[in-house]
């Protein structure tokens, strides 16, 4: 049975069969693994063999051939676990793709604790910040399928690096009655008084949530950011508006959207409070399942209800 467009399906396969209708016009489109599996992934290939390289276990190796590919005409699109295509490549990142202004997209799929159970070699805990460090590199974190749909449709087109990083689990459909503004960064998902919770990825329907519980208390706003770098200057006047924000998030305290955006309110001299909801450093590295690390990092929902009532 064919899924449609705004079905509850995993945004890795949203990602593989999005750029399979492009790539079946277009040849230049390469997609670039190492030793992953999908059934998504296996029609590409099947169909598509001469548009696919299996390169192994060799992430740097990727990023290198990726890189030339692209200075050769081609239009290069990299899928790998992303604690494995982040970590172990960041001065190709940096000098290959940064450095040399060549736009690969790197689509990494379990950011967070998507792979909880396979513990920190398996974690993506970090990535924001390790990326949001690279010069001219775009980054995005798309809370369901429908954004990652769009996003692969822009970057076809795009001339400059990307990194996504994708869910590996089933994301709440949120956009299939809304309309996303790729290019905007962002979506005011419910307007607010008291407070706002900004939050990325997968964790923006868990705010939803929390702000459903919260209505008898306080009017909460939720903002979902799934464009993290270059960040909309516009989402600063949404700030405004707001006493107090939560930032909500999968990541390290360290260089998550909490950091981005308490950078962005300092140097614009708003008068906003600001609270970080993230993954502390003592509690960061772990086994069990992704609702355990979620409680142990007090980003579960009960945990964040706590939070946001005790600083109202």
């Amino acid at each position: 049975m064919k899924k449609k467009i705004n079905s509850k399906i995993f945004q890795r396969d949203a990602f593989i069969d999005t750029l399979y209708q492009y790539a079946k016009k277009d040849k230049k489109i390469i997609l670039i693994s190492n030793d992953q599996g999908a059934i998504a992934l296996d029609n590409y290939k099947k169909k598509l063999p001469d548009q696919f390289i299996n390169a192994g276990i060799s992430e740097q190796n990727i990023v290198g051939i990726a890189a030339g590919m692209q200075k050769e005409g081609f239009n290069c699109f990299i899928y790998s676990i992303a604690s494995f295509i982040i970590n172990r490549t960041i001065e190709q990142i940096k000098i290959d793709l940064c450095n040399s202004k060549i736009p690969v997209k790197i689509f990494g799929v379990g950011c967070g604790y998507s792979y909880a159970v396979d513990g920190p070699t398996h974690h993506a805990t970090e990535d924001i910040g390790l990326l949001n460090l690279m010069p001219g590199l775009e980054i995005y974190s798309p809370s369901d399928s429908t954004i990652v749909k769009n996003i692969v449709s822009y970057s076809v087109k795009s001339r400059k690096p990307s990194y996504v990083r994708m869910d590996r689990e089933l994301c709440e459909p949120i956009y299939t009655n809304k309309k996303i503004n790729l290019l905007n960064g962002f979506t005011e998902l419910k307007k607010g008084k008291d407070c706002c919770i900004i939050a990325t990825g997968k964790i923006v329907s868990k705010a939803l949530s929390v702000t459903k519980k919260l209505s008898k208390y306080k009017n909460i706003g939720v903002i979902d950011l799934f464009k993290l770098k270059p960040l909309n200057p516009n989402l600063l006047k949404k700030l405004k508006n707001y006493k107090t924000i939560f930032t909500l998030e999968e990541h390290n305290e360290v260089g998550g959207i909490g950091s981005i955006l308490s950078n962005h309110i300092i140097e614009n001299n708003l008068n906003t409070k600001l609270l970080k909801i993230a993954l502390k450093e003592n509690t960061l590295l772990g086994y069990g399942s992704r609702d355990l690390l979620q409680k142990k990092n007090n980003i579960d929902e009960e945990s964040i209800i706590k939070i946001i009532r005790k600083n109202k």
